[in-house]
């Protein structure tokens, strides 16, 4: 199991719990991720693996929560069978008594930015140092990520890579 949890103090000394967790696979990481979703107010996940038509599964885990995610597989599986085992993917759980205040600012296969109040929330995977191109991809990764913040109003940054 890999991850990491902290308090985040927002406006008017209110405390968020925050954890995140790679599942490296849903199937298994789901009981432990059962566990966070009872306490924590946000979740961050890695490595879900699932394709995008599998992402509502996201949706049945946590009744208090609401999931935001991102499949890595859109190109895996817009060319045909899935040769090989499943990849990446992002999601982050907020329980449903902030989610209402939540602003999602961009979900992609690399990170996903959410806004509650003047704090932003962004949960990365960035690509392992193996990977081919993985210079290039980490550089349009953080460009990216850099470009929508850069049209926000806030005051603190969450960020898990």
């Amino acid at each position: 199991m890999t991850g990491n949890s902290g308090i985040v103090i927002m406006e008017g000394n209110h405390r968020l719990s925050v954890a995140s967790y790679n599942l490296h696979g849903l199937r298994q990481g789901i009981t432990y991720l059962e566990h966070l979703c009872n306490d924590f107010d946000i979740i961050f996940v890695q490595e879900h693996w699932l394709a995008p038509f599998d992402l509502n599964c996201l949706d049945r885990i946590g009744k208090h929560m609401v999931c935001y995610a991102s499949s890595a597989m859109d190109t895996a599986i817009s060319h045909g069978c899935l040769k090989g085992r499943p990849f990446g993917g992002l999601a982050v759980f907020v329980n449903s008594t902030y989610a209402v205040n939540i602003r999602l600012i961009k979900a992609n296969t690399r990170y996903i930015i959410l806004q509650l109040g003047d704090t932003v929330f962004i949960n990365v995977y960035l690509p392992c140092k193996s990977s081919l191109h993985c210079e290039e991809v980490f550089d349009d990764c953080l460009a990216s990520i850099l470009q929508d913040v850069n049209e926000l109003q806030y005051c603190d940054i969450v960020f898990r890579w």
